[in-house]
């Protein structure tokens, strides 16, 4: 290979870097190529923001879509996390097979029977009666044509219907309340009915004493006395009996009471209750005989009113309703 060199003549190098400074060496733009410059700049940079404009939807979608999954992605880790699914809020013991149906979490309806366990976030349309054993003692009775929803192991809301609450002697929850368009009924170690329709919600304590806490402050409830909170706003209050008709659904609905190797006596004072009329005894004979005897078998599905008269054929007792009171006396009528 053979390397080629260019001629320059006679030229030194000096002359050469002046000759290539002064061929290459450019003035400044007039004022007319300046503004045609300003324009096509002002054009690319329009150009370029209508561009970005076109895609932004696209961009936006995909955005909001990504934002709609993780709302939900953390939606589902707070629904389904431990917790939540391990809060128990009762387990149904009676239900009429076919009628009632349980919303679970919202998801989808089954039917309700004996067994089920209910939990936080659950509904319930019933449409016969249901007993149910809250897991903070004590028991919920629900009415036909009843809907609930279940907020907590502690809390339920009543969206229409009539329920019954009851926390027997013994039972002491931290707090229990049911919501209601009027505000929310807690107990204070009590029975009572809670009644919602469209017009009206209405209270009745049976026992003990019940908080309403609304819209217009605090109202508390004795026993033998019913409120009604009308949907105006307007409120009144009246005393109630505590048995009778308006209480035969509760009595029906009562919890079975196992008999076997208790004192009569227990078990009387357990009817007296579940019908709202006091008890009595005749005479200190009658009441000694109650506290001696120990009882023995079932009574199992048996209403208080039945078990009672059947109860006490099989003792030398007897009982009479004077008035609303339950009177105990000896065979011999003394």
């Amino acid at each position: 290979m053979t390397d080629s060199h260019e001629d320059f003549g006679d030229h030194s190098d000096d002359d050469l870097d002046r000759i290539l400074r002064e061929g290459l060496r450019t003035g400044p733009p007039d004022p007319a190529a300046m503004q045609r410059l300003r324009e096509v700049a002002a054009r690319e940079w329009q150009l370029s923001v209508e561009r970005r404009q076109r895609r932004r939807p696209s961009h936006y979608r995909l955005w909001a879509s990504a934002a709609a999954v993780a709302c939900l992605a953390v939606a589902a880790g707070w629904f389904f996390r431990p917790g939540a699914l391990a809060q128990q809020f009762g387990v149904v013991l009676r239900a009429d097979a076919g009628e009632t149906v349980i919303v679970e979490r919202g998801l989808h309806n089954r039917p309700l029977q004996a067994g089920v366990a209910l939990k936080a976030g659950d509904g319930l349309a019933s449409h016969g009666p249901v007993l149910i054993a809250l897991a903070a003692g004590g028991s919920l009775r629900v009415a036909p044509d009843t809907e609930l929803k279940f907020i907590s192991a502690m809390e339920v809301a009543l969206q229409r219907g009539r329920i019954y609450v009851d926390f027997p002697p013994g039972a002491h929850p931290a707090a229990f309340g049911v919501r209601t368009r009027a505000g929310m009924v807690e107990h204070v170690g009590t029975e009572f009915e809670v009644s919602s329709n469209e017009q009206i919600v209405r209270i009745r304590v049976r026992e003990g004493r019940v908080r309403l806490r609304g819209g217009s402050g605090e109202t508390l409830l004795e026993a033998g006395t019913q409120l009604i909170a009308n949907r105006d706003g307007t409120v009144s209050r009246t005393t109630v009996a505590l048995s009778g008709g308006d209480w035969l659904w509760v009595t029906a609905l009562a919890p079975d009471y196992e008999i076997e190797g208790q004192p009569l006596l227990n078990f009387l004072e357990w009817a007296s209750r579940e019908l709202g009329r006091p008890l009595k005894f005749s005479d200190p004979h009658s009441r000694e005989v109650a506290e001696r005897t120990i009882l023995h078998g079932s009574i199992k599905g048996r209403d208080p009113m039945d078990a009672l008269g059947s109860i006490l054929s099989t003792t030398s007792l007897t009982y009479e309703l004077r008035g609303d009171t339950i009177w105990i006396q000896s065979g011999n009528g003394t």
